[in-house]
C-alpha cells in the first residue's frame, strides 16, 4: 500500500501541493485541441473524429456563456496537464455529468487520480453537487475501472447508444454521490 508522506506519494513520487485546477481561458485553447486530437483521447469519445479549430472555438465560446458548464485545467505547478470538465450542472437537483483526461503523455504516474480528487473535490465541496453522473463507452475498460476506483456505481446500460466506426457501441451510465465521495476519498489518499 501507499501512503502520503509529507506531500508526496510513496511509489508514485508525486507531490500533491504541485498540482491545482485553473479555470479554461483563451491562453489555453491550442494546447486544449491537441489533447483533444490526439488518438488515443479522441478515440474513446463520443465524437471520434478530429476537431477543426472553428468547432473548437465554438465549444469555448459556449463554455462561457453557459452556466451549466464548467471547465477546468490541471496544472503541475506552471504545466498543463489536463481538462475537467462539468455540464448539465443543475443547481436545483445538485447534480452534474463530467468528462476529463490527461493530455500530457508523459505526465507523471498518478496524474490521472490526482485529477479526479481535484476535481470532485471541487464539484462536492465548492459547487455543492450531490450527484456526478458519467457516461463510458464499452470499449474504454480502462475509463470504467478508473471510474470504479473512484467510487462511482454503475447505474444500467445504454444498449447500442453510440455509434463508432459504423458499429453500435454500448454506455454505461455511473454516478457518483458525496456522501460515498467523503470515504472513497480518504481511501484514495492513503492508498496512492
Amino acid at each position: 500500500m501507499r501512503t502520503l508522506r509529507n506531500g508526496s506519494w510513496e511509489g508514485i513520487n508525486i507531490n500533491l501541493s504541485s498540482f491545482y485546477l485553473r479555470d479554461l481561458n483563451e491562453s489555453h485553447l491550442d494546447q486544449v485541441l491537441t489533447w483533444r486530437n490526439q488518438p488515443h483521447i479522441h478515440s474513446v469519445m463520443y465524437t471520434d473524429r478530429l476537431i477543426t479549430k472553428n468547432e473548437h472555438e465554438q465549444w469555448y465560446q459556449n463554455v462561457l456563456v453557459n452556466d451549466r458548464i464548467i471547465a477546468k485545467l490541471l496544472f503541475q505547478e506552471e504545466k498543463p496537464l489536463g481538462i475537467v470538465q462539468f455540464t448539465q450542472i443543475h443547481d436545483s437537483f445538485k447534480r452534474c455529468h463530467w468528462g476529463f483526461y490527461v493530455g500530457e503523455t508523459d505526465a507523471p504516474k498518478g496524474t490521472g487520480t490526482v485529477l479526479g480528487l481535484l476535481a470532485l473535490d471541487y464539484i462536492f465541496k465548492e459547487q455543492q453537487m450531490r450527484k456526478v453522473c458519467a457516461e463510458v463507452i464499452e470499449e474504454n475498460v480502462r475509463s470504467l475501472y478508473f471510474h470504479k476506483k473512484l467510487g462511482f456505481i454503475e447505474e444500467g446500460q445504454f444498449k447500442e447508444h453510440i455509434m463508432k466506426n459504423g458499429v453500435p457501441m454500448d454506455v454505461t451510465p455511473m454516478a457518483l454521490f458525496d456522501d460515498h465521495w467523503q470515504e472513497v476519498r480518504l481511501k484514495l489518499l492513503e492508498e496512492l
